[in-house]
């Protein structure tokens, strides 16, 4: 008889006893090849390397095509499969009932129109009415996901259910993989959902190695992506030991389609763990492709979406289609509009350039108009290029000419703070010798921005009240002279791309937000849109006390997925509902600001509407640096040859009204 079984080093065997019948020992042989099987012995003693722990998908698959290969050639009972491979079926196929149960469960839960969870007393945080769902959502699918918007409170709706899930023992340890930025949210909705600080440990270096060792000190264990990757079989280790809801945060970072690794780590991860959730407002930053990597992951044996390629080809010709009902019920979603957050307060500020800036801008913005029309450029990615910088040096003029020549070093426009490609610009080519003067040496000429002069005297003014104050700016050279000139002595605390993320540093990024929200001595921030995104709360403390509400924008880029994040690191839940929110928006007027602003409120609106829709909708709201190509950069490019041929509209729209 034929024999089907695992080694001492958990390498499948099977023991190949011929028949005499060519045929049938040429097609088994011939089979086992194929299976990636490989012949040890002259016995046809045959192995293959499929180590269950690591990747049980293709043990189970391995499993089921040796078994169903010896039955079709020799029929029933001709294979003496080991109790270790049976117990390998069964509990595939209890997952498969799993599987099924949920998914009508799912359906249920989401046809109710009353949610009450049970969750465990020892959860101190009151559940507000519209995160109630996703609890009961997730107790009742076990593996799911929550794709509310930004700002809705997913960490604790995860945390409710795992507190039920601790209580009833389903598991033990809290695992979350994700950017570094989601760590301290982590940790501090911990201590407000269970009323105590977690033990918890940050993973990376050479402590990973020590991870399957390490289990019993902690309850909460935090990864990157970048050293998940690294580490799969310290994780699956991990995994096995210990019964684990594992997590992915942020969980757009692994969307399909490419399958790069951080969504190949996530799959194969995935699948020793007792409990499955991923979190993210943005599921979809470009298509429905998106999802089949994070919807797999929760189910990684079962394939709710089916075969990744015959997925995306139809979704990408069609869009969600008749794929919907299988997507629907595995996610929660809580839309903005869900949130009933008071309404924010737009003030616009429309200010003149002083008389040299706009002598400046007038020249450069008529070389630009020049040397668009005279471009004749073929080839696409120069094109992008090309255009870009266009925009980038009208910024920066309308913005602070000393930009242009006296900084050069600082038009290297990095694309994680700005959002667009990294370009050099430099401004040449000027004949009026007095004009190029002046771009030159324009500090010299004692002429404070006009933009910079309104932002001091509006952030000065709220701080006079006792305000703490956000000031969003896109270009360094700005955060310098805001923290090193104009508010030196209000010592303000600066993040951009160069404050380090590492918390060992000295000087890092946590450590400075904690002290803005924290030290009623910091009252002034100054931070670009890039360099405080996924999970960064600035509304209030760990205390319940109320920290910033107010925003002003120095200047802004054509990024409304940055714009729209910036905005949400004060209107968040949680926020006192007397509160209201105030963003200060500084516009130069008879500059590209103009265009800039009317872009935005248009690409605000289309956000809006995808944020309060129930459905999902293709949107990268997380603020992702993502090429500028498509029909909408082509229309931010358009805005900015109207502006240039004069077609401005002069009247500044009011995002109140919208």
């Amino acid at each position: 008889m034929h024999s089907f079984n695992f080694d001492g080093d958990r390498n499948l065997v099977v023991k190949f006893e011929k028949t005499g019948n060519y045929e049938n020992d040429y097609e088994i042989n011939d089979f086992l090849n194929e299976a990636g099987f490989v012949k040890k012995s002259e016995d046809d003693i045959f192995s293959t390397y499929v180590y269950s722990v690591n990747d049980p998908v293709i043990a189970i698959k391995t499993i089921n095509w040796t078994i169903e290969k010896f039955t079709k050639v020799f029929g029933d009972d001709v294979l003496d499969v080991a109790e270790k491979i049976q117990n390998i079926l069964v509990n595939f196929q209890n997952k498969n009932e799993m599987f099924e149960k949920a998914l009508q469960d799912a359906i249920d839960v989401k046809n109710k129109t009353e949610h009450n969870p049970e969750i465990s007393p020892n959860f101190k945080r009151e559940l507000l009415p519209y995160q109630k769902e996703g609890v009961e959502h997730l107790l009742t699918v076990g593996n799911g996901a929550n794709f509310s918007v930004p700002g809705s409170g997913k960490t604790t709706i995860a945390y409710a259910a795992i507190s039920k899930w601790l209580d009833d023992k389903v598991v033990e340890k809290i695992f979350v993989i994700g950017p570094t930025a989601s760590f301290v949210p982590w940790e501090e909705e911990f201590e407000s959902c269970f009323g105590r600080r977690p033990r918890r440990i940050r993973l990376r270096g050479d402590i990973v190695s020590e991870l399957p060792n390490i289990g019993n000190s902690y309850e909460l264990f935090l990864m990157h992506y970048a050293t998940a990757m690294n580490r799969i079989v310290e994780i699956n280790n991990f995994l096995t030991n210990y019964d684990t809801v594992l997590i992915i945060d942020e969980s757009h970072w692994i969307k399909n389609p490419q399958l790069r690794r951080y969504a190949s780590t996530a799959l194969a991860i995935a699948p020793n763990a007792k409990r499955r959730i991923v979190l993210t407002g943005t599921p979809m930053p470009n298509d429905a492709r998106d999802l089949w990597t994070q919807l797999t992951f929760l189910w990684p044996l079962n394939y709710p979406l089916g075969n990744q390629i015959q997925y995306n080809d139809y979704v990408q010709k069609r869009g969600i289609g008749k794929y919907k009902d299988k997507i629907t019920p595995w996610f929660n979603r809580i839309t903005k509009r869900d949130l009933d957050l008071p309404k924010p307060i737009f003030k616009n500020y429309r200010i003149d350039l002083g008389p040299i800036q706009r002598e400046i801008y007038d020249v450069i913005a008529a070389k630009t108009l020049q040397e668009i029309q005279d471009a004749d450029i073929r080839e696409q990615s120069k094109l992008q290029k090309f255009r870009i910088a266009k925009m980038v040096r009208l910024l920066q003029t309308a913005s602070n000419p000393s930009m242009l020549e006296e900084h050069s070093h600082d038009l290297n426009v990095d694309p994680e703070e700005y959002g667009l490609s990294e370009q050099k610009i430099k401004v040449s080519g000027i004949k009026d010798l007095k004009i190029y003067d002046k771009i030159l040496n324009y500090s010299k000429y004692h002429e404070i921005p006009s933009k910079l002069v309104e932002a001091e005297k509006i952030a000065q003014e709220l701080m006079e009240q006792g305000e703490k104050v956000i000031i969003w700016s896109a270009f360094k050279l700005n955060m310098w002279v805001c923290k090193n000139k104009l508010f030196k002595g209000y010592n303000p605390i600066l993040i951009n791309g160069d404050i380090s993320r590492d918390p060992d540093d000295d000087v890092n990024r946590d450590q400075e937000i904690y002290k803005f929200k924290n030290d009623p001595n910091s009252k002034l921030l100054i931070a670009t849109a890039a360099s405080l995104g996924e999970s960064v709360s600035l509304h209030k403390n760990l205390l319940g006390d109320k920290v910033c509400n107010h925003a002003i924008y120095l200047d802004r880029n054509f990024n409304g997925a940055q714009f729209m994040q910036s905005m949400d690191r004060i209107h968040r839940i949680g926020m006192d509902k007397k509160t209201i929110v105030n963003y200060h928006l500084i516009v130069a007027k008879k500059t590209i600001d103009e265009k800039i602003h009317e872009r935005l409120w248009e690409k605000n609106v289309d956000m809006h509407a995808a944020l309060n829709s129930h459905d999902l909708e293709p949107l990268d709201y997380e603020g992702n640096v993502i090429e500028p190509t498509g029909p909408e950069f082509e229309q931010d490019y358009n805005a900015l040859v109207d502006h240039l041929r004069g077609k401005d509209e002069g009247k500044l729209r009011d995002y109140n009204d919208g």
